[in-house]
């Protein structure tokens, strides 16, 4: 991605954050909630990795937005009808306005 950030931020994407929550039996009943949405450059990051001998069949995409402080790894973004797994977050202190995500394509 060039230094040119502003040009590049074409897609709108949604942010939503996995709230944990417990049930009266202590139970596990978290949910996902809206954070916000943001404009992004998603690109293609392969077609998956070999596992074993089978291969990965979901998509995965980097996707450049500005600095958030917010995203994390019980994030994920809604992109064309997709949920992406946030797998990895890299910030660079050389270009601390973006922050690079490394996504997966899930299924609900």
């Amino acid at each position: 991605m060039g230094e040119e950030l502003s040009g590049a931020l074409v897609e709108r994407v949604a942010i939503e954050r996995f709230v944990d929550v417990r049930d009266d039996s202590g139970s596990s009943v978290g949910a996902w909630q809206a954070a916000g949405s943001a404009w992004a450059a998603i690109v293609p990051d392969g077609n998956g990795t070999a596992q074993g001998e089978a291969r990965r069949s979901r998509r995965r995409w980097r996707v450049t937005l500005r600095a958030n402080p917010d995203l994390g790894l019980t994030s994920r973004l809604v992109w064309r009808g997709q949920w992406l797994a946030v797998l990895s977050i890299d910030s660079d202190p050389r270009r601390p306005d973006r922050t690079v995500l490394r996504c997966e394509a899930r299924v609900g």
